[in-house]
């Protein structure tokens, strides 16, 4: 006994002395587990890996979950609430305006149809003619008119707001639209005017002071104290007379079009709308204004900074029934320029900077609608200060 213990451990030790080879296993080896003795375990299925977590690994699987994750988290958040008195931006913040039209509905005999039993112009297929920013550029408005073979007994002209101010002629181009029976949004150039006429047309009768005339009619207060805008808006205002100014005070926040095949419900506006909130309670500034979006606190803004409102907009439609879609038509962005999406279309092509004065054309057609951009290249009229010092 003792002989065969010695014989062991001498056994053990020239083992110990032995250099590392891959003959020695590790002591991990030696366990023995419930699924390595137990024939039921099956371990080919154990270690088969389920089909369907493949699908959920792939890169498009990814993509399509962060893209639902950023819908649900911005796109959908801006469904309104129904509980009375709260819910989410929009809904309730917007305060009442007496001097501006919030909606207008376009007048069925200019919506571009489809079928047989479409209403043809007196000359061939109604269009719709919607035209960017044309800020007082009445040449280029001609020009463009010119080279699309605009017919007024056939055509609509539709003018996504900014028509007037920093261009040559804001007072033909209105007296154009006028003539041509042209509908028109309100944008911010034409509400600052307008708010300029107003103040210049009101009367500031000073509260009476100790040397003062108690019954005087005679405004002397400086239109500086209570003006709005800057010198620019009141000298144009005091060009407007009373039928122009009230043509524009005539021009809708909102021309609500109506249903085109292919496009939805669709609505001209000047800036843009806010995702989820109904075109009731669109504040006006935001319709005049906005650019973008805060991703954070979901309330728009017109600075650059930002997420663009088009980009929230795109995913908002995308997660409504397809008869529920809205493709909104707007002007006002010339930094971002020619902007053609599937939900919304930005005209402003900066015309009166040196750009182009951009148009779309909808047609209506026997089979389905046409659309065509039609441009031409425009003047600049704007000096490098002037460029940096005003906005879109």
């Amino acid at each position: 006994m003792d002989r065969e213990r010695r014989g062991s451990w001498s056994a053990q030790q020239e083992q110990r002395n032995k250099p590392w080879t891959s003959s020695r296993r590790p002591l991990v080896d030696f366990t023995k587990n419930d699924w390595q003795t137990n024939p039921r375990h099956d371990q080919s299925d154990d270690l088969q890996e389920p089909p369907y977590t493949t699908i959920f690994r792939s890169q498009r699987f990814m993509r399509h979950m962060a893209v639902y994750m950023w819908l649900e988290d911005v796109g959908l958040s801006y469904k309104p609430s129904n509980i009375s008195g709260g819910g989410r931006y929009g809904v309730n913040v917007r305060p009442k305006f007496t001097d501006m039209l919030q909606i207008k509905a376009l007048d069925k005999q200019f919506v571009p149809s489809t079928g047989m039993g479409r209403l043809l112009g007196e000359d061939g297929e109604r269009r719709l003619v919607v035209v960017g920013d044309v800020h007082g550029c009445k040449d280029e408005l001609v020009k463009l008119l010119h080279k699309m073979s605009f017919n007024p007994k056939s055509d609509h002209l539709v003018l996504a707001g900014d028509l007037i101010k920093k261009g040559p002629d804001s007072i033909g181009v209105i007296d154009l639209a006028r003539q041509l029976k042209a509908s028109c949004v309100r944008g911010n150039h034409e509400d600052r005017v307008l708010l300029a006429y107003r103040d210049l047309h009101a009367k500031h009768l000073p509260l009476p002071g100790p040397m003062e005339d108690p019954h005087a009619m005679i405004d002397d207060l400086d239109e500086e104290l209570f003006g709005h805008g800057n010198h620019k808006d009141r000298k144009l205002a005091r060009k407007l007379d009373h039928e122009r100014a009230e043509w524009l005070r005539d021009c809708p926040l909102i021309l609500n079009v109506g249903d085109i095949e292919s496009m939805g419900e669709v609505a001209v506006v000047h800036a843009g709308l806010v995702p989820g909130v109904d075109l009731e309670n669109q504040d006006p500034f935001n319709v005049m204004n906005m650019r973008t979006i805060d991703r954070d606190t979901l309330v728009p803004s017109s600075k650059r900074k930002g997420v663009a409102w088009t980009k929230l907009w795109k995913l908002y439609q995308q997660s409504l029934p397809h008869k529920d879609r809205m493709t909104v038509i707007y002007g006002h962005d010339s930094h971002r320029g020619l902007s053609i999406g599937p939900y919304s279309k930005g005209l402003d092509s900066g015309c009166v900077g040196g750009g182009r004065l951009t148009a779309l054309v909808i047609e209506s057609g026997e089979k389905k609608i046409r659309q065509e951009i039609v441009s031409v290249k425009c003047k600049d009229y704007q000096s490098k200060e002037s460029k940096k010092d005003e906005d879109d």
